[in-house]
This record gives structure tokens, C-alpha cells and sequence, in this order.
């Protein structure tokens, strides 16, 4: 081509048609049905980024306007002929209305003074003036001001295109009384499409890999990829080959990106740096660089979480190679590596030694150590789960208790032991020793005995013992024949008691363990006791995993999640009878604390309210809970709990226990009720199998 007729490739392929315009469909096909229902607004605004079209819509569409051919013999019904009179006049530059101003070059107020002066003047031969204000966001505010009157109320014979790149500088005013289009970006594959329209009409030959690297190069603009394709015939001629183009350019080879991933697979620091050392030799950018790499992390986190490709702008032997390596990382591990070069994009635009901070990113890369995959180990607890429940697996928790137990009477009085009373009935017993090992004969006194209670006439069932001589805590003797009634203060003879006193122990032999005795009564904990363990633990092996179960199958014996609170079996009505009047203290002081809260918190006045003290000895309170669940809510105030029992009732409340004990109604409402509500669940799971999913993952039922 000669060079008096050159012209660069942008404008010799300029858009002349609408259906010329690449990538932006949404905006002419809106703009034809307007000329073909002739329902033109007065002013329109072009939006977008740079080099997508919007000026050559903004010509387009005048040279529309003012076509003179018909609209039914027009291709579509809305191109412009390019054949009339005006359409002619426009091309060659010679159309006097169709007027364009650059916004950046007459901002002024008196450019556009000038402008309402000639809006006045109508057309000559043609049906519109078209005034096309390209940048308009570079008017100032006076500007602005000064063209609002003739932008709201203008001439029938006036239109006005607005376009802008930097839309949020325009005032809302401006804004409001037009028309806005939205131009997108040009995506790479249509942006390839085109060039390979410029190739065949040039007569170049361009393999894929060096249009996609022009492409890229374009980011997404329509002219800068046409500007690199100029750039690139000149340098390469009219055979451009890709490793050449790389050269010319100064590009950063992609294979370098592959480089830097397998170097962070490979933990290889010393790679990095000589990576780094290449790329300032070869002169590369280095923010550049960090924005290749970016992407190319990203192409790996694409290509390992979806399966369609097409969201990777890489040809298809790049595509290949990236989903080959990506499957070697872990999407935890791209994650990391996407975080830690945006932090490096970001550092590197203000730093004063790029180099050193580009190495120092790199080796983060290339040491990061490995991620827990989440994914992955949810997977692996669900396989486990299924697999305990369905026996294939046993999992057992050993979970180590600090356990000091404190023993509730029993309703049934003991078998004595044959060995013979001590001669005086207000001597004190003495205390069981913990292991079967003999003891010496000689008779305690009350100086060594710190436990026993004693048992004399005078001392009334609701006075509670002294701190002084009554024991903080009593260790669970090796048999339920040996354990002294911590609750009955009275005189077995002077009046019957619900807990009949047994006989003192002997103290030169312990009991034989196969002595005769009634069932094992519940314990509470007791922290400043020693920890023994004479026979089989109350409470059973709990569950590795705990299945969701109804509630009249679940245990009424189960420790809780701290050691210090347990859940009790249950025990006969008259414990609540063994101290009546420290009860009625401890009752009328817990009614208070439950008024208090319910004006405050309904939800935990509502599980006070449902509780029922059952007993208080040994500076510890048991209580009666309707399920494990009031008990684990209760149990988180329990603290502030004994203190206000404390303080209203003048025991000393240390430790605070819960028994579960479900109460059975013979209520058929209730039970309908019941009923009502676990229909209502089991519905709730088959219309909503996000709720089914809640249900079974963590053990979900009715409480209430």
C-alpha cells in the first residue's frame, strides 16, 4: 500500500454499519428499533471503556437520523444507505449537521454558549442537527450548568449524543435527562474474529497464538488491539509468527508463568530468584509481570473448580497445559497464591526497591506450606461418620474426668456388716478407707474424723449442719453398705426417717465386695475431694459419635460436656422431703431469680422456670431438668446462679447439679400436641431438603 493513501488499520476499518459494531448488540439493536418506530430521544449517553465503539455508534446513528432514503427500502429497516446525498456528505466530511466537539479541548462556559447560539439554527437539506459531544465528562460545573435549560427543553430539530469513559463525573442533572447506553468490554475471542477479518483482507498471515497474544494485549479495547496489530505487522512484516512477536513486543512469555508454578510444586526457592534475575535483564516491567502471573493463577483456579474451559482466554494447546498442571494443586493452595500476588500487585506500585519485593513475593509463593483442604476433610468425617453408623467402624473416646462424687441416700436401708457398734451412739464414725486394706483397731476420735455427722435426738431435720463441723464433701465409700446418710441428721429412733440410718462400719477389716447391697445411688461432683474409683463407674462408656435418638430412648444417665456438671439418674420423691425447710428457702429464692429474668431473657426464664430442686447437701444443689438440653442451657449460669442462692438463703452454694428427668403425661392434648409437632418436623424434611440436611447433620428434634 502506498503511503500518500495509508491509513491505520483503526480507522480503515472503522464501523460504517450497525451491524459492523463488534460485541455491542445490545445497544444497536435498541438504537434500530428506535429509527424504525421514529421514537428518537432528544439526547442520548454513551458509556464504557476506551476503544469499544461509542463515538462510531454515536456517527452511525446520526448519519441515520438524517439518511433521506426511506425506512422500507433501507437493509433492515434502520441501516443508513450509504448512498444518499447526506450519508455521502457525512463520510467525506462535509455534512454541516452534523457537528462534533471535543469536551476535553471546549469546557469552558463559553463554548457552550456559543453552542446554544447555533442550536437555534435549524437544519440546511437534512431532517436533524446532530451534535456529538465526545469526553462530555470534561465540561465543568458551569459548563454543565449552562447547557441544562437546552438539554431539557431543545429545538424539535436538535440531538444530542453524549460520550464519556468516566460516566460518574457527569453531573446526576445531566444524567437525568438522557438517554444512557452501557458499552462493554470486547471479549478476546470476538476481538480474534475481527482480526482475522483484517487479515484476509490484508493479505497477513498471523498464527492463533500470536492473535490471542495481540488480543490480550487490546485488554478488552477493540482500537488498542488494532493499534498492537499495525505494531506487529511493522515490526514482523506481513508472516507474523509468535515467538518472534514476543521479542518485538517485549512480552512475557507464558512458558516463564509455567516456570514460577511448577518452581512453588517443587518448593524451589533459588528458582524464583533466577526468574526474577531474567526478567530485569530482559527488561521486562515488572508490573507487568505480576498482572501475566495474576491471570495465569487465575486460568488454574478455573481450571480446577469448573469444567468449561471456555472461561480460560488461552489457545487450546495453553488450555491443555494449564488444566494438566492445575490438577496438581489443591484449590486451598491456588487460593493462598491468588492472595498472596494480589498483595505483591499491590505493594510493588509503591515501592522503592520493585526488585526486592517482587523476590521476597516470589519466595513467599514458593515456601507456602500446605493448606488444610476443608472440602476434603469434610468429606472424610462424613465417610466416617457413616461408616459408625453403620458399624463398619468402631470409634471409642477416652475422655479423661476429674470425678469426686458425693452419695444421695438411699431409700432402702443397707445390710449391716457383722462387725460389732461402737460402744457410745454419739461417737462419731469413723471413715471408710478407699482400698481393701486392713486397718488398725484403735478407735478414731472426733479430732480425726472430719466427716461423720452426728446422729443425736436433739438435732432438728431442717438445721442445717455447721460449716465448722459439718464435711464439705464425702468420698463415695468401696460399698454401698459402708456409705453414711449425708442427708438424715435425725435420730433414727426419735422419729422415722424416709432414709434409715445403717450401722457403723467396722474398722479393722473392710466390707467384703460381695456383700449384699441395693442399687448404686447417684453422685454428684465434688471438686476438693481425692478421686477414687472402688468398682464400675456409674456412668457408662459415652459414644464416640452421638446419634440423633427419640427422647424416651435416651439415657437418663449421661455426662455432660465439663466435668463438674452431671446429669443424674433418677431418685426417689422423698429426697425432696430430706431437708423441707432449706428446700423452701432455696424454692422461694429461685421463684424470685425466675421473675427477675423472665422481665429480662424469656427463653431462660422459661428453663428456670421448667426446674425443680430436688435436694441440697454437702454445700451442693441438685436440681430436676426436663432433658439434657435445659440442663446444658442452665449449666452456662450456673455460676451466677449458686451466688444469688447464696446470698438469699444463706447456704453456702458451691457446686450445682441437674437431674434429667422427663416428665410423662397421661394429657392426651399434650400428647397430641407432641405428635402435632413431630408431623410437623418430618413434612418440614420432605418439602425442604436444606432442613432434612440441618436435621440429620447435627442430630436435630423437638425440645419443646
Amino acid at each position: 500500500m502506498s503511503e500518500s493513501t495509508y491509513l491505520v488499520t483503526a480507522r480503515k476499518y472503522r464501523p460504517l454499519l450497525f451491524k459492523e459494531v463488534v460485541a455491542q448488540e445490545h445497544v444497536t439493536e435498541t438504537l434500530k428499533n428506535a429509527i424504525r418506530l421514529d421514537r428518537l430521544a432528544h439526547a442520548y449517553l454513551f458509556t464504557g471503556p476506551r476503544g469499544v465503539g461509542k463515538t462510531t455508534a454515536a456517527r452511525i446513528l446520526a448519519k441515520a437520523i438524517n439518511c433521506t432514503t426511506p425506512i422500507e427500502d433501507r437493509e433492515d429497516r434502520s441501516e443508513p444507505c450509504r448512498q444518499c446525498v447526506s450519508c455521502q456528505s457525512f463520510e467525506e466530511g462535509r455534512n454541516l449537521n452534523i457537528i462534533e466537539i471535543d469536551a476535553a479541548s471546549n469546557n469552558k462556559v463559553d463554548d457552550i454558549r456559543e453552542l446554544r447560539d447555533t442550536v437555534r439554527i435549524p437544519p440546511q437539506n437534512n431532517r436533524m442537527k446532530v451534535y456529538i459531544v465526545d469526553e462530555v465528562h470534561m465540561l465543568t460545573t458551569q459548563a454543565f450548568n449552562a447547557l441544562l435549560k437546552t438539554l431539557e427543553e431543545p429545538p424539535p430539530h436538535a440531538l444530542f449524543i453524549f460520550a464519556t469513559t468516566e460516566p460518574h463525573k457527569v453531573l446526576p442533572t445531566i444524567q437525568s435527562r438522557c438517554q444512557r447506553f452501557d458499552f462493554r468490554r470486547i471479549a478476546v475471542q470476538e476481538t480474534i474474529d475481527r482480526l482475522r477479518l483484517v487479515c484476509r483482507e490484508e493479505s497477513i498471515v498471523a498464527d492463533d497464538a500470536s492473535l490471542m497474544l495481540i488480543a490480550r494485549k487490546g485488554d478488552g479495547a477493540l482500537r488498542d488491539a488494532l493499534s498492537v496489530f499495525d505494531q506487529a505487522v511493522s515490526l514482523c512484516g506481513t508472516d507474523i509468527q509468535h515467538d518472534a512477536l514476543i521479542k518485538a513486543l517485549g512480552v512475557v512469555d507464558s512458558d516463564l508463568f509455567f516456570v514460577v508454578t511448577e518452581a512453588v510444586l517443587d518448593r524451589d526457592p533459588s528458582v524464583m530468584l533466577h526468574i526474577v534475575d531474567r526478567i530485569v535483564r530482559a527488561g521486562y516491567d515488572l508490573q507487568e509481570f505480576v498482572d501475566g502471573l495474576a491471570e495465569h493463577l487465575r486460568n488454574f483456579l478455573v481450571a480446577s473448580t469448573v469444567n468449561d474451559l471456555r472461561l480460560i482466554e488461552a489457545t487450546d494447546a495453553e488450555r491443555k497445559r494449564i488444566t494438566e498442571q492445575a490438577s496438581r494443586f489443591s484449590q486451598s493452595i491456588l487460593m493462598s497464591l491468588v492472595h498472596i500476588i494480589g498483595t505483591l500487585s499491590f505493594q510493588l506500585r509503591s515501592s522503592r526497591q520493585p526488585r526486592l519485593t517482587l523476590e521476597m513475593g516470589l519466595l513467599r509463593m514458593s515456601s507456602l506450606p500446605d493448606a488444610v483442604d476443608v472440602k476434603a476433610a469434610l468429606a472424610k468425617l462424613d465417610r466416617l461418620e457413616k461408616m459408625a453408623t453403620s458399624g463398619e467402624v468402631k470409634i471409642i473416646e477416652e475422655r479423661v474426668v476429674r470425678k469426686q462424687v458425693v452419695s444421695l441416700p438411699d431409700v432402702q436401708a443397707p445390710t449391716p456388716t457383722p462387725a460389732p457398734k461402737p460402744a457410745a451412739a454419739s461417737e462419731p464414725e469413723p471413715e471408710p478407707e478407699p482400698e481393701p486394706k486392713p486397718v488398725p483397731s484403735a478407735a478414731p476420735t472426733a479430732s480425726t474424723d472430719p466427716v461423720a455427722a452426728p446422729t443425736t435426738a436433739s438435732t432438728k431435720p431442717d438445721t442445717p449442719v455447721p460449716p465448722a463441723s459439718s464435711p464439705e464433701h464425702i468420698e463415695q465409700p468401696p460399698h454401698p453398705a459402708e456409705d453414711p446418710s449425708a442427708f438424715d441428721t435425725e435420730d433414727t429412733e426419735a422419729s422415722p426417717a424416709p432414709f434409715p440410718e445403717p450401722d457403723a462400719p467396722s474398722t479393722t477389716k473392710p466390707v467384703p465386695s460381695a456383700a449384699p447391697a441395693p442399687s448404686p445411688s447417684p453422685s454428684i461432683d465434688a471438686p476438693s475431694a481425692a478421686p477414687t474409683d472402688p468398682g464400675p463407674s456409674l456412668f457408662g462408656e459415652a459414644p464416640a459419635i452421638r446419634k440423633p435418638r427419640p427422647r424416651h430412648e435416651e439415657p437418663s444417665n449421661a455426662l455432660l460436656e465439663e466435668d463438674d456438671v452431671l446429669v443424674m439418674e433418677s431418685v426417689e420423691e422423698g429426697v425432696t422431703a430430706a431437708l423441707p425447710t432449706e428446700i423452701q428457702s432455696f424454692q422461694r429464692v429461685w421463684d424470685e431469680i425466675v421473675e427477675e429474668v423472665m422481665a429480662n431473657e424469656k427463653q431462660l426464664g422459661s428453663f428456670l422456670r421448667h426446674a425443680r430442686l430436688l435436694a441440697f447437701e454437702g454445700k451442693t444443689l441438685l436440681v430436676s431438668v426436663p432433658d439434657e438440653f435445659h440442663a446444658r442451657a442452665l449449666r452456662n449460669e450456673r455460676a451466677k446462679l449458686a451466688h444469688r442462692l447464696t446470698e438469699g438463703t444463706g447456704h453456702h452454694v458451691e457446686r450445682i447439679g441437674f437431674k434429667v428427668d422427663a416428665p410423662v403425661s397421661s394429657d392426651p392434648d399434650l400428647a397430641d400436641d407432641e405428635l402435632n409437632a413431630k408431623e410437623t418436623l418430618e413434612m418440614l424434611c420432605e418439602e425442604n431438603p436444606a432442613v432434612r440436611a440441618l436435621v440429620e447433620r447435627f442430630g436435630g428434634e423437638i425440645v419443646w
